[in-house]
């Protein structure tokens, strides 16, 4: 079984390690590093025995698992806060119909949720309260055991790093104003 498990690992690596590092790429703007992270998700696989999925399955982990590495990555690389500017888009480049993971790396809802990401944990519960939840300042308070200060710094601070998260992306700009307005105008 060891010999088997090593060859189809083999096979695997062979057909995934192209496509995970062009979608690896899109993220990090640096093959080295896509390579170093799609290197390190293969380890980790290995040692988790997550090779034992069916081809789909492990297909399907593979990719979910590398994007969600890049994301790590550069959380790690920016101190918790993911700059636009790793984010070059491979498939203006080099087009092809293998970059498809690559600009939906750059996709609108994508970089979205890595604007969300960016924000510090407790910024971003507090954010996501006030627009998910329609919650106004005071209700959150009452809710977290905060005070309403705390609140509106909390809010501030999320707008502030979305907004720069929006300038550095044009596609997104739209979308971030359209969620500030909002919770200025239901919020306060």
């Amino acid at each position: 079984m060891g010999e088997e498990r090593k060859e189809l690992f083999k096979v695997r690596f062979q057909r995934l390690y192209p496509r995970l590092c062009r979608i690896a790429y899109g993220y990090v703007s640096n093959m080295d590093d896509a390579e170093d992270i799609v290197q390190e998700l293969f380890i980790n696989v290995w040692n988790k025995r997550k090779d034992a999925l069916t081809e789909e399955e492990f297909t399907a982990y593979m990719t979910t698992s590398i994007k969600n590495c890049c994301i790590s990555f550069l959380r790690k690389k920016q101190g918790n806060f993911v700059s636009i500017e790793d984010y070059t888009s491979v498939a203006i480049d080099r087009p092809d119909e293998h970059y498809e993971e690559a600009e939906e790396a750059k996709s609108t809802e994508n970089l979205l949720q890595v604007a969300l990401a960016s924000l510090p944990p407790k910024c971003k519960h507090v954010f996501l309260m006030a627009k998910l939840h329609g919650l106004k300042y005071r209700e959150i308070a009452e809710q977290l055991n905060l005070s309403e200060k705390t609140i509106e710094n909390q809010m501030s601070r999320a707008i502030k790093i979305l907004r720069t998260f929006a300038a550095e992306n044009a596609s997104l700009r739209s979308a971030i104003i359209t969620i500030v307005l909002s919770i200025f105008i239901n919020c306060k």
